[in-house]
Formats: C-alpha cells, sequence, structure tokens
C-alpha cells in the first residue's frame, strides 16, 4: 500500500474516531438527561395524585360546609317563629345568641377551607 494513501487512511480513521467520541459522549448526556426527566416526571405524578386528592377532600369539605350554611338560613325564620306575645325577651335573646354564636362557628369553619 502506498504511504500516502495509509497515512490518508489512517487520518481519515482519526476523524471518523474523534466523530464517534463525540457521538457517544453525546448519547451519554442525552441518557442522563432522559433519566433525569424521568424522575422529575414521576415526582410530578405523584405530586398530582396527592394535590387531586386534596382537591377532592376540599370539595367534600366545602360540600358540607355549604350544606351547614344553608341550615343557618333557616335560623331567620326560626327567630321570627319565636317573636310571639307569650315569649319572653329573655329566651329571645339567648336563642338569638346561640345561632348567632352557630353561625360564627359557620365562618370560621368556612375560612379554613379557604
Amino acid at each position: 500500500m502506498d504511504p500516502t494513501r495509509a497515512r490518508i487512511l489512517e487520518k481519515k480513521l482519526s476523524e471518523f474516531e474523534k466523530k464517534l467520541a463525540i457521538l457517544i459522549n453525546i448519547k451519554e448526556k442525552l441518557d442522563w438527561t432522559v433519566n433525569e426527566l424521568q424522575r422529575e416526571n414521576e415526582g410530578l405524578r405523584k405530586e398530582n395524585l396527592k394535590l387531586t386528592e386534596e382537591t377532592k377532600n376540599l370539595k367534600k369539605k366545602y360540600s358540607t360546609l355549604e350544606k351547614d350554611f344553608n341550615k343557618s338560613k333557616s335560623f331567620a325564620k326560626i327567630v321570627t317563629s319565636k317573636l310571639t306575645p307569650t315569649a319572653g325577651m329573655a329566651d329571645l335573646k339567648a336563642t338569638v345568641e346561640q345561632y348567632i354564636e352557630e353561625i360564627d362557628k359557620c365562618i370560621l369553619m368556612l375560612e379554613d377551607t379557604l
């Protein structure tokens, strides 16, 4: 084989090896990136499940509080029905105060959910 041709082949082989080394390096970096993204994705999936469960719980709590709040609307009707000439003002005042305390509890519960 001609020495010049051998040098050309060696040079091309050397360039090929360099390019191959670069490609192997890029592949390893991409593999590492894929692994990192898969780990991050798994963490995000777990967090998403957790938040979905938390959302369900909050919706249940909100529904319960909303029902309780709707029940409190009937307090006004009850107080109105207590306004009879024979009922004492002290009894009426005690009943209204009790209803106000219940309403305050409902408001606190609603504030806790927000």
